[in-house]
């Protein structure tokens, strides 16, 4: 017999369940902050500010050498609402809440779901400046995986089982499962990975999670020779020269810039690979192949206290980029849980005729609003699903991009 006593809290919490279940990247992220938006989203602001880890001069000697604390901040917007609309007529919302879930609910929410998780993982890998791999090539060895890890790790990023959250699409984890192949031996981790074409465990310092929504890349198009134009630039812009005539950066695109070697963010000491450098802002060139760019991270030299560069860019210094022009490709990525800030908030239920339900799950951190209302012209019962998001890469050296193919 049908359930004629479905409510839209019943179906409200139904969704969520199949909402939480189908988030993946949303589980890697922290929540930390996710309160500091009160308990209805934007009643307090729309926006909260991050403090970042204060850093600190070293002394030498006896003598007490006085330093301010330099605090520094990111910005986590709620600048994410999306939603999924559809129509019951009046048969199908007698239906019981079983199969209005496998008719109704569990497509809609599925969809809504993931792309959630898309908008996590492009804002997540488009944000990152770490990157291994080469693009256009999957990944065939666990080389390139451990790679990524020894990045982080010289970036001082947490780690251990559970620090690592590795995200990699279908082809990425089948191309690792198979290159596995010679390394089977019953009844071990490697055998069981082989024969179930699948990673989904932690191994080489990751925690594996097989993800549809992986980003996928196009970059800009590029040629010449580009170069720095002007010695000792720093801060988040870069003035360049070099490229060709109709040359163009996209936002995610990355880069290095000969002589200038990243350094450990504790000890200032330099590391043996160049700095990497994310382009933040589409940009094209202007006459004579000169282009500004903007870039991730801040260019800060020696001496200074968030120093982050073993030198500053000379004049003429080669840009190398890291994407062969106009190049597609998909982009795994690496990241510390604490290197991303997520909050979903709930939010208001609206007044008037309309019947509306929000519910949130403290304890996940996710929540979803339904609302329906009755269009009697047509017998239609009209409904919505919202969720209100904010995502941050506040931490953006502890996340590293794997280029695929």
């Amino acid at each position: 017999m049908a359930n004629t006593l479905l409510t839209k809290d019943v179906i409200t919490l139904q969704a969520l369940d199949i909402f939480e279940n189908e988030l993946a990247a949303a589980k890697c992220c922290s929540r930390d902050v996710q309160d500091d938006f009160g308990n209805k989203g934007g009643q307090i602001s729309d926006s909260i500010r991050i403090r970042k880890p204060a850093q600190f001069s070293i002394r030498s000697g006896q003598t007490w050498v006085g330093e301010d604390i330099e605090e520094q901040f990111d910005t986590l917007t709620l600048e994410y609402q999306k939603g999924v609309d559809f129509v019951l007529t009046s048969k199908e919302r007698k239906l019981d809440l079983n199969s209005l879930t496998k008719q109704v609910l569990k497509p809609a929410i599925v969809r809504l779901a993931n792309k959630v998780d898309a908008d996590i993982l492009e804002i997540v890998t488009k944000a990152a400046y770490n990157a291994v791999g080469t693009p256009g090539t999957t990944p065939s060895t666990m080389q390139t995986y451990i790679d990524a890890g020894v990045v982080l790790t010289n970036f001082t990023t947490p780690r251990g089982n559970g620090q690592r959250c590795l995200c990699i699409n279908a082809e990425m984890e089948g191309d690792i499962a198979y290159s596995l192949r010679d390394q089977t031996h019953p009844g071990t981790k490697i055998s069981n990975v082989f024969n179930g074409a699948e990673m989904g465990m932690y191994a080489a310092g990751l925690n594996w999670m097989l993800d549809q929504n992986v980003y996928t890349h196009t970059a800009g198009t590029y040629t010449g020779t580009p170069l720095v134009n002007g010695a000792n630039q720093v801060g988040t812009s870069l003035v360049t020269n070099g490229w060709s005539g109709g040359d163009n950066l996209l936002v995610g695109d990355r880069f290095t810039i000969a002589s200038v070697f990243a350094v450990n963010p504790v000890t200032k000491a330099t590391l043996n690979n160049l700095q990497r450098f994310v382009v933040t802002a589409d940009v094209s060139d202007t006459a004579g192949g000169a282009m500004t760019i903007s870039i991730s991270p801040e260019i800060v030299g020696p001496g200074e206290r968030f120093q982050n560069v073993s030198e500053l860019p000379g004049d003429d210094a080669a840009i190398t980029m890291f994407s062969s022009t106009a190049r597609t490709y998909s982009e795994g990525i690496v990241f510390n849980e604490q290197a991303v800030a997520l909050a979903i908030v709930p939010l208001d239920e609206p007044g008037g005729t309309n019947e509306s339900s929000m519910k949130y799950d403290k304890q996940s951190g996710v929540g979803l609003r339904y609302i329906e209302w009755y269009d009697g012209d047509k017998d239609l019962w009209k409904s919505r699903f919202d969720v209100l998001y904010g995502i941050l890469l506040q931490r953006p050296e502890w996340a590293c991009v794997i280029a695929s193919g």
